[in-house]
């Protein structure tokens, strides 16, 4: 469907769908196909659920918890708190982290 599509189906502004079909691509949810002769842009669905869930990790999830655990960690630095003190349950969450990235590195999630 296009996003001109997206407009008459869902009864929203062509901005609206515009940035729908951004966010939504972004994600990995959809993808461009262009039909032969047409000149709109077209989106279908990903089928792979497999390939939408890596997309959103990869691309989402992941990148911010890194960030986060790093800030984390700057925070523990600066303040001289131990892991043992105030943060267990959060190393806890980073160990699970890291063991589901390595995980799925080895195709086993």
């Amino acid at each position: 469907m296009s996003a001109q599509d997206c407009v008459e189906v869902l009864a929203i502004s062509r901005s609206s769908a515009g940035q729908g079909l951004k966010v939504l691509r972004e994600f990995g949810a959809i993808k461009s196909h262009f039909k032969a002769g047409d000149r709109s842009e077209c989106f279908v669905i990903e089928p792979d659920l497999g390939v939408f869930l890596t997309k959103i990790l990869d691309g989402r999830l992941i990148p911010a918890f890194v960030s986060f655990f790093s800030a984390m960690q700057s925070v523990r630095s600066a303040s001289g708190v131990t892991a043992s003190d105030r943060f267990p349950k959060l190393d806890r969450w980073e160990e699970k982290l890291v063991d589901a990235m390595a995980k799925m590195k080895e195709g086993l999630l």
